[in-house]
């Protein structure tokens, strides 16, 4: 009987366990979420994203709200934060999210909160710019290769 127990008792443990290790790391990476301003980033994202779909297609000026109250309802913070944590904790583990949090704290580590948005945007500047550069290069490319596959295609 004391055998039959113990069988019952070591799955409940280690359920338990890593239920408890879940929770661990779902703290952390919200937490990390937090002091990444994620809240702040997503809101900003949501205002940038509409403002630059307003500008390619102003006719739908008259839905701004409309879209901006769609977006908020699916897009914010709030409403996407059990899935950011769900990500950050199936990539990192309790322990790694204690570190990088730790980093964020230092004076390195809040400068590099600050200036992400201003890298990753002039990242996305470069990218653009390069590929207006060689634009022409990649319509060659498509050029030849629908060349290449109509000739496949009459054979």
């Amino acid at each position: 009987m004391k055998n039959l127990k113990m069988l019952l008792l070591i799955p409940l443990l280690l359920f338990w366990a890593q239920a408890n290790a879940a929770s661990g790391a779902q703290r952390e990476a919200e937490k990390l979420l937090n002091t990444m301003g994620m809240a702040t980033s997503m809101n900003q994202m949501i205002e940038n994203v509409l403002a630059l779909q307003l500008q390619q297609k102003p006719s739908l000026a008259p839905y701004k709200e409309v879209m901006l109250e769609f977006f908020r309802k699916h897009m914010s913070y709030e409403a996407l934060k059990p899935d950011l944590v769900a990500i950050y904790v199936d990539v990192f583990t309790e322990d790694e999210l204690i570190a990088i949090n730790q980093f964020y704290l230092t004076d390195a580590g809040k400068k590099s909160i600050r200036v992400m948005p201003t890298l990753a945007q002039k990242g996305g500047q470069l990218g653009v710019k390069r590929m207006q550069t060689h634009m022409y290069e990649l319509q060659e490319m498509i050029k030849a290769e629908t060349e290449r596959i109509q000739k496949l295609q009459a054979k």
